[in-house]
């Protein structure tokens, strides 16, 4: 009996030890944990643009900033930061990241009192949770500032400043996560449009990050392109495609593309042509994967998504293990007043670096 016990324990070792085994334990040590999400402005800001007249402008500026007060900020934050410690990425990538600010009406001077800053908020309600990250690259897009009028109220010079923010974990081991350096960059082809007559450029642009995991170095990208002219769009992914993507290690790309398969795929394709693989197709977890749109300009709106316009693709030695959507569950995922953390639903992905 104890000479059959010995060998039964051989047999066991050995099974263990087994290439298959060994393999799968490499992979999880080569596991890689992204995100991407669109953290919502808080208003829609065409109108703005569409304003025909002085009076209608400030009027409408002052529309926008309302709504971004009823909007619940921090509230909205608050769930999103909920959605992104409960899947731990390693990275995160955030698009919409606004920082809101206001002064007096007609100052020379820009505007430099906080009313929302986007970023700081989600740090501070992650920290809450447990949840342990720092931005690692912050590319600032547009930026303006113009005078509001409230019904109620007096009235305020409002400057939005939109930008776009990779996380990383603090609580990881260098040996997991380790920065090795960082870009960032505002697209050449952008946006033109006339407000009050007076040109202006609606600035969009892209950061990344590289990251060495185990040995094995990455990039993660976080872009968000054009939303109302296809054209735009299709060349500001061009530059992604020769720009930031553009290198021999593997690459993690995510961000809200505003190009949905069916609707509006010419930039999609661009970017499969490229050589990336969208990794909802390749290992999404059921369902269309739609992210948008979630609500109308009012999160407390509840609209079911009928498009596919946040994607995270990857490209070279990297292996895609699993992906979900978050935040679109409307029985789960809504704040504590019924409404949707952001118009758009984010991503969570696992994906495996190659040897």
């Amino acid at each position: 009996m104890h000479r059959s016990k010995m060998i039964l324990s051989f047999l066991m070792l050995v099974s263990l030890l087994s290439p298959a085994s060994v393999l799968r334990a490499n992979e999880s040590d080569r596991d890689v944990k992204v995100a991407t999400y669109n953290m919502y402005l808080g208003a829609e800001l065409l109108d703005i643009f569409m304003s025909t007249s002085p009076g209608q402008l400030v009027a409408e500026v002052g529309e926008a900033f309302t709504d971004v007060q009823a909007g619940n900020p921090a509230e909205r934050i608050d769930e999103i930061a909920d959605q992104i410690a409960s899947g731990s990425p390693d990275v995160v990538g955030l698009q919409e990241v606004a920082l809101w600010r206001i002064g007096a009406p007609g100052d020379p001077a820009s505007a430099e009192t906080v009313a929302y800053d986007f970023l700081q908020m989600l740090l501070d309600s992650l920290e809450e949770r447990g949840a342990h990250y720092e931005p690692v690259a912050v590319q600032t897009n547009l930026d303006r500032e113009l005078t509001g009028f409230f019904p109620a109220a007096p009235p305020l010079d409002i400057r939005y400043t939109d930008r776009l923010v990779i996380l990383a974990r603090t609580d990881l081991q260098t040996s997991r996560l380790k920065i090795e350096g960082t870009q960032t960059g505002t697209f050449q082809v952008l946006l033109p449009v006339l407000l009050l007559g007076n040109p202006i450029e609606i600035e969009r642009g892209w950061a990344s990050v590289d990251i060495k995991h185990r040995g094995k170095t990455y990039r993660f990208v976080n872009a968000h392109l054009e939303a109302f002219n296809d054209e735009v769009q299709y060349y500001q992914a061009y530059e992604l495609l020769q720009g930031p993507t553009n290198t021999n290690v593997p690459v993690i790309l995510s961000g809200d593309f505003n190009s949905d398969p069916i609707v509006n795929g010419a930039t999609y394709g661009l970017l499969l042509n490229g050589g990336f693989t969208d990794l909802w197709t390749a290992v999404g977890s059921g369902g269309p994967g739609f992210t948008w749109a979630l609500s109308e300009e009012s999160p407390a709106v509840i609209l079911n998504p009928t498009q596919r316009v946040d994607y995270i693709m990857t490209r070279g030695a990297v292996t895609p293990s699993g992906m979900d959507v978050i935040g679109e569950d409307a029985s789960l995922d809504l704040t504590v007043s019924s409404m949707r953390p952001s118009d758009h639903a984010g991503l969570i992905a696992t994906v495996v670096l190659e040897p």
